[in-house]
């Protein structure tokens, strides 16, 4: 059996590992995925995305030069909310990132 850990609270802690945090946003996909290369770019961080065809998709920093803690950011459009559902392979990488997704939703 699959469990999923759904989490609310903004200062929730990215498990270490392989471990995942989720959120939920009214926003428009787009307008979060904008959001979040913004920020992104601004700390010089690198990022990739690859939409889906029926909205959202995947935001990863896997293959960058010098990343050795590739995270995978899921952005699913659910009609009237997006889901979004972080995965960091590293507790420290993933905090920062969870702080700039928490500024986007």
């Amino acid at each position: 059996m699959l469990a999923c850990l759904s989490v609310s609270a903004a200062s929730a802690p990215v498990p270490s590992g392989l471990g995942s945090v989720e959120r939920s946003t009214t926003k428009p996909a787009d307008q979060f995925v904008a959001c979040f290369v913004a920020g992104q770019d601004r700390a010089s961080q690198p990022w990739s995305f690859v939409p889906r065809e029926s909205g959202g998709g995947m935001l990863s920093n896997l293959g960058a030069k010098g990343v050795t803690n590739p995270y995978f950011l899921r952005v699913a459009d659910l009609g009237s909310k997006r889901d979004i559902r972080l995965e960091a392979t590293n507790a420290s990488t993933g905090e920062s990132l969870l702080r700039a997704v928490d500024r986007c939703v």
